[in-house]
């Protein structure tokens, strides 16, 4: 397999585990209360002489299997470089850039401590927890953004040609800027 062709994840920096351990806190509050409401209305349907209702079981399993699927989508969320183009996998859905669409604007890390407008404002398609934030968001500059980010001190930063912002977490923002370069190179 060609250096082109082969897939180069890109490992992200910070923890998953907050962000999932959030997941599963705030997936458990709704499935134990509707457990509960389950209880309660068998109870008086029993009471009233009335048949069970079927569709309140099926209603649980059917929560936790969406809870689940969640679950999977936030723990497998990353980025790589694939046949020539970044592609992210926000958890909600997978975006791709061809490198040469990104190469003019380059790579920067910025904390966004510091840079304050770059802060995701407003999502609009993603997931949003403590510790992780991964799809399509507005930033406090207005930007359209697709982000996935679990640590905010050190995030790169990317624009399209399209006017996309890219805010991803990096463990090692140097295999992507070095991929660019390359590309630029090879456009010349």
């Amino acid at each position: 397999m060609t250096e082109l062709a082969a897939a180069t994840p890109l490992p992200l920096a910070g923890s998953r585990r907050k962000p999932l351990v959030w997941l599963v806190v705030l997936m458990m509050a709704p499935l134990a209360g509707m457990v509960a409401a389950i209880g309660v209305a068998q109870h008086h349907a029993m009471r009233a002489g009335a048949a069970p209702l079927p569709w309140l079981f099926v209603l649980p399993p059917l929560l936790l299997l969406v809870c689940l699927v969640i679950l999977r989508k936030v723990r497998n969320a990353g980025a790589r470089i694939e046949r020539g183009e970044l592609v992210v996998d926000t958890s909600v859905g997978t975006r791709r850039f061809a490198l040469s669409t990104l190469r003019r604007h380059g790579l920067r890390v910025v904390d966004l401590d510091e840079r304050s407008e770059l802060r995701p404002w407003l999502r609009t398609w993603g997931t949003g927890l403590p510790g992780f934030a991964g799809g399509w968001f507005r930033l406090r500059n207005g930007d359209k953004a697709v982000c996935l980010l679990l640590d905010r001190r050190r995030v790169s930063w990317l624009r399209s040609d399209d006017g996309t912002t890219l805010l991803l977490s990096l463990a090692e923002p140097e295999t992507l800027r070095a991929r660019l370069e390359n590309a630029s190179a090879a456009a010349r």
